[in-house]
């Protein structure tokens, strides 16, 4: 269930507004939320598309629309897709808790690095505001890193970062891992 049965229910569907309040001022938000279907069938017909061009205007590329389509679209859908499942999955189950969270949430090097910052998990059931999700500076964040200079461009801002204060309640915590091993 907790691979993707926490969204796939009726209830998980409709965006809790009172959540995320300021989010609800930006109407291409809202629109992006209410058509959320929008975007992936854009993506796919456009990658048909290129892929119906590419054959006709460049055969010796070898490819078509079809190919273009399921590789482009379906395969790397479900691999991202999956990848970020994996969290909910596996983070509560695997790798190192620095915080208690009074959950099960944990940190993970190997899952970080396959969603791009996601896998410090157990950092992100601590303080969930924080635009990154890892907290020192050698958990690789992509994600965080890649919001970061969309704040340098200008085009984001008001990033938040981990206060010091949220730092220091960082503790070793009994709590074995699947390994035996105690965690961090």
């Amino acid at each position: 269930m907790s691979h993707i049965g926490w969204f796939m229910t009726k209830g998980a569907f409709r965006t809790p507004d009172r959540l995320v309040r300021d989010w609800v001022r930006y109407p291409e938000l809202r629109f992006i939320n209410r058509f959320d279907w929008l975007s992936p069938v854009l993506l796919a017909s456009l990658l048909f598309g290129i892929g119906a061009i590419l054959e006709s205007y460049a055969p010796a590329l070898g490819t078509n629309a079809w190919q273009m389509f399921v590789w482009g679209f379906v395969v790397s859908t479900v691999a991202v897709y999956h990848a970020t499942y994996t969290i909910n999955s596996l983070s509560h189950r695997y790798g190192s808790a620095r915080f208690e969270t009074g959950d099960d949430s944990r940190n993970n090097i190997w899952l970080a690095l396959l969603t791009m910052g996601e896998g410090w998990h157990n950092n992100h059931h601590f303080y969930p505001a924080a635009a990154r999700q890892g907290f020192k500076w050698w958990e690789i964040d992509m994600t965080y890193y890649g919001l970061v200079l969309l704040s340098k461009l200008g085009l984001i801002w008001d990033l938040r970062g981990v206060p010091q204060r949220i730092m220091e309640q960082a503790k070793p915590i009994d709590r074995r891992g699947n390994d035996g091993q105690v965690d961090e």
